[in-house]
């Protein structure tokens, strides 16, 4: 993931004008190995920086348009997740999303956090008994009764066709 670094010739348009030996080029990776130590101290116990930055560098490779957006946008989704110790990628925890700032004409990368990603804070928090989620089908019974009684009734249908998703919800009990 090669990133040129360029000193400026102080002309204020850093294009390079420099002998090779002024110029270095810096990967993505060796950003993330040089904040290894921030990154360590964000982290909680259940996750170590080597994986995090493993987990991250991988990502990038799977979504390669990751590589045009800010440099600080993308590291600043990195300390996020050591912050929040949710990993990005197919888990759903976390999502770094590329996108084009309109405002500024520049891609940067949007930290998403996924619903498996909520569950895992809420579970981590300590005040929840017991949190699932749940997709609706269209061939499926689903009843939602508010009021004094609330109840919610969901009735999959797992022996035939069970249609388009047509809604979500989940369900949080308190300690």
């Amino acid at each position: 993931f090669p990133v040129t670094i360029q000193k400026s010739n102080g002309n204020g348009n850093g294009n390079g004008n420099l002998p090779a030996s002024q110029q270095h080029v810096k990967t993505i990776a060796d950003y993330i190995k040089a904040m290894t130590p921030e990154i360590a101290k964000a982290l909680p116990s259940h996750l170590k920086p080597e994986r995090l930055a493993r987990i991250v560098t991988t990502e990038i490779r799977r979504n390669p348009k990751l590589l045009e957006c800010t440099r600080e946008s993308l590291l600043g989704a990195l300390m996020l997740s050591a912050q929040l110790g949710l990993e990005p990628g197919p888990l759903g925890h976390v999502y770094y999303i590329p996108y084009n700032n309109k405002k500024t004409g520049i891609s940067e990368c949007q930290f998403i956090l996924g619903y498996k990603g909520m569950i895992d804070l809420a579970r981590r928090s300590g005040n929840i008994e017991s949190i699932y989620a749940e997709t609706v089908y269209e061939n499926e019974t689903f009843e939602v009764s508010y009021g004094l009684n609330q109840t919610i009734v969901h009735q999959p249908n797992l022996f035939s066709e069970r249609g388009k998703a047509i809604a979500w919800y989940a369900i949080v009990t308190g300690k």
